[in-house]
């Protein structure tokens, strides 16, 4: 989740970064730039969320008939891993307990800032009505106005719109009214109100993107220019104007929320008068052109940056990038729809985990518990792969054509799991939330985890204490373990951290010379089912 979120930042930010050179642009050639934040917010929200999740369906134009099969391809594969922010933060993912366990700490604060940002916008709207209520309505130039005493020049109201002034104004010149009249109405025919609304409630999607306030921030400036040009355009007298901006920018209103305002900072009103004096220089459309291009090339890049499900992105956790052969050199194959219906539902790892086998479409997807969905692909009518992982299932079928179970085959190993009802499935669903709720280390982990330890540091493990596959493992890597152990020094304490997402007891040991963070998972006989020791990138597990 951490991840994902910094690859919508960075998105979000080569997005600004392309709207605002094209903002320079549009205002060498007098064009309106407001619609180029409304855009980009949008696009900040939708970019990031489509190249990471839609997939396009291509003809086989090699061999086209109704038999040739249609090429997938997700987007997130067209992307450039050069790009990714994935790859920033991979020597971490890995090692760090808190990070793999902060994902659902940081869903639930996402939903608590997106609440919280839609009550207050209710409550703003409430507030703005209760004192709506207080304001007399009046007719000021053949226009009808709210007449407020300390708020405006404004246009309010989503729906029903109509222009609030501050009392002051009544007391001044013709002149004067009829140039914030002139700029109140310009925002009213145009809708900026609505405009400035929709943008900020489209921030409660995505509350905490940084880079999405400061669009809305230039959003709300790109308006007020805007509407500068089209009152001039009608005529008005730029000094005159000019002058009004300024009266209007020493009486500073009471801010109400998202609203198309008259006055602005004084650093924006004196960038406003200088927009409004400018005068185009010689090569002024060829540089608006330029400008255009670098915003263009800007948008591009932001479009190719790799999102951390992209199996091209080094910071797919549970892979091991020295063993990994190409998934993409695999040949992939169509099934029909019926075939893949076989093979939905939920298969039983062990006793603390599961893999549950969906379908979405004419796509096959595998999620472990505990872990993301991910697609698997068919290379024959019972073999499938993963794209983000070196790992394959084969599903097992009886005489009858009935899924009984499937093979996991990852790491060297082959993990049968078999077939199981949707009744036993939640049941082991149910344990591991509990586990989870209640972060307490599961009997015995913290003996196993000394004994581990122990008989690495004397290069003699018990490997009757294991899983055959964890056993097999740690055997490939006694001498590099004994070897890290002895340079950590004896063990002086252990101290529990918590209970992470798959369900292991992650522990903190402190030697002599370094603290180890490892984390382990026991299997129904108690026998040590999985082992990961961190930082020291020693990764003795096998099992989901």
């Amino acid at each position: 989740m951490l991840t994902w979120m910094l690859y919508v930042i960075f998105v979000s930010v080569l997005l600004s970064m392309a709207a605002f050179v094209a903002e320079r642009g549009a205002r060498l050639s007098r064009k309106s730039s407001r619609w180029i934040w409304a855009c980009t917010i949008i696009a900040s929200l939708i970019i990031p969320t489509v190249i990471a999740s839609v997939t396009i369906q291509l003809p086989n134009l090699s061999t086209p008939t109704a038999a040739s099969p249609q090429r997938s391809i997700p987007l997130r594969e067209m992307t450039s891993n050069y790009l990714s922010p994935a790859t920033w933060v991979a020597p971490y993912v890995d090692k760090s307990i808190t990070w793999q366990n902060s994902d659902q700490s940081v869903k639930h604060i996402w939903w608590l800032m997106s609440g919280a940002m839609l009550i207050a916008l209710a409550l703003s709207g409430v507030h703005l009505f209760w004192r709506k209520r207080h304001w007399a309505m009046t007719n000021m130039m053949g226009t009808q106005v709210y007449v407020a005493p300390d708020v405006g020049p404004a246009v309010i109201g989503l729906v029903r719109s109509h222009i609030v002034i501050p009392i002051w104004l009544t007391e001044s010149s013709p002149s004067r009214q009829a140039t914030v009249l002139a700029h109140e109405l310009s925002h009213l025919k145009a809708g900026d109100q609505r405009l400035l609304t929709i943008a900020l409630c489209l921030l409660v999607f995505m509350p905490w993107n940084l880079p999405l306030w400061w669009q809305l921030r230039r959003l709300r400036y790109a308006i007020e220019v805007d509407c500068d040009r089209r009152v001039l355009d009608e005529g008005h007298d730029v000094r005159d104007y000019g002058e009004t901006l300024i009266e209007v920018g020493q009486r500073q209103s009471m801010f109400i929320g998202a609203v198309a305002a008259m006055s602005e900072s004084k650093s924006f009103l004196q960038e406003r008068i200088e927009i409004m004096l400018y005068q185009p220089f010689k090569w002024w459309r060829l540089s608006a052109g330029a400008l255009i291009c670098l915003a263009i090339g800007f948008a591009a890049i932001a479009a190719e940056v790799s999102p951390p499900n992209a199996t091209n992105a080094k910071a797919t956790p549970t892979a091991n990038p020295s063993t990994i052969t190409n998934p993409q050199d695999r040949t992939q194959v169509t099934l029909d729809s019926t075939v893949l219906d076989r093979y939905l539902g939920f298969y039983q790892l062990n006793g603390n985990s599961l893999i549950t086998v969906t379908k979405q479409g004419d796509h096959l997807f595998a999620e472990v518990l505990g872990q993301p969905s991910f697609e698997i692909f068919p290379s024959s009518e019972t073999e499938f792969f993963y794209k983000v992982v070196n790992a394959q299932i084969t599903f097992v079928r009886n005489s009858a054509g009935e899924t009984t179970g499937l093979v996991l085959h990852q790491h060297g190993e082959n993990l049968n799991a078999p077939h199981i009802d949707a009744t036993t499935a939640e049941k082991i669903k149910s344990a591991l939330a509990a586990k989870i709720k209640s972060q307490k280390a599961s009997p015995g982990t913290e003996d196993a985890l000394r004994r581990l330890i122990a008989g690495i540091e004397n290069n003699s493990p018990n490997y009757d204490e294991m899983s055959p596959v964890l056993a097999k493992a740690i055997k490939g890597q006694l001498p590099m373990l004994h070897a890290t152990n002895i340079g950590f020094g004896p063990v002086v304490s252990i101290e529990f951290k918590g209970v992470g997402t798959l369900g292991w007891d992650a522990y903190d040991v402190k030697h002599a010379n370094g603290v180890a963070h490892w984390r382990l998972i026991l299997d129904d006989e108690g026998k040590i089912a999985g082992a990961v020791s961190l930082p020291t990138d020693l990764p003795i597990t096998s099992g989901p």
